[in-house]
């Protein structure tokens, strides 16, 4: 696992569950790659409706869910759990038997996809400007529609000699940018307000809502602060409030 950018977790035998990691490479290479495990959310539904079934506490959301999974001891357990992953970038070695070099983002992604990885098709190569926000634009409309969760977009320099020459700082590499996607918001309807005893007597009334899905998770609770905010905001039950 990345960890501190140093030093992670050996998962190993955890990742080699995963049906879509090739056990073998058709030449004997040696290369790094880097990617992110998910669990699909079909999956996460299936499974989460097994453990309402069972009476057993659900999992908040499907990033959590494989996160957990990913860190069994049992490697059984965690192909039970029906992972996926997908891999976005090449960090180093070998991706030819005669050892030809890649010159590009996309040429290496789409020799590691002939390898037999998954990889993410929605690739846009472009020079422009408005081509790279129509794309950014495009892929936040269809977010619903991926099987895993997205919160934004990443722009990277294609030629890899260009990489090299800005280079990364010690978390952070030069040639890429992120994009994030503005928080999902949703209505809903505030059943109650329940007031939470803390620790040291102080008193902290919490929002209890009609349950609503909000970025992979279910949300049924949120915290109103203190007396002042209610005040300010006019909070009332059974308003209709929007939930970030």
């Amino acid at each position: 696992t990345r960890g501190d950018g140093i030093t992670g977790e050996d998962v190993t035998d955890n990742i080699q569950t995963i049906a879509s990691v090739p056990q073998q490479l058709p030449a004997p290479l040696n290369l790094t790659v880097r990617g992110e495990v998910y669990m699909p959310r079909d999956v996460f539904e299936e499974l989460n409706a097994e453990k309402e079934a069972a009476g057993e506490k659900l999992w908040a959301n499907p990033r959590n869910a494989a996160a957990g999974s990913l860190r069994r001891l049992n490697p059984e357990e965690t192909a039970q759990r029906k992972l996926d992953i997908y891999i976005f970038n090449f960090q180093s070695g070998s991706l030819y038997e005669d050892g030809h070099a890649p010159k590009s983002h996309r040429e290496t992604i789409e020799r590691i996809r002939a390898l037999g990885f998954h990889t993410i098709d929605l690739l846009c190569t472009t020079e422009k400007e408005s081509e790279i926000l129509s794309a950014i634009e495009k892929l936040g409309q269809n977010r619903d529609t991926l099987p895993c969760g997205i919160d934004g977009a990443v722009i990277k320099t294609d030629a890899l000699h260009q990489r090299a020459l800005l280079g990364e700082t010690s978390s952070t590499p030069k040639w890429a940018v992120a994009y994030k996607y503005p928080p999902e918001e949703k209505e809903t309807k505030l059943l109650d307000i329940a007031i939470q005893v803390g620790r040291t007597g102080v008193l902290t009334p919490n929002a209890v809502l009609e349950p609503v899905q909000l970025a992979g998770t279910t949300v049924s609770r949120a915290t109103l602060h203190n007396i002042d905010i209610i005040r300010q905001r006019d909070i009332r039950i059974g308003d209709t409030v929007i939930v970030r």
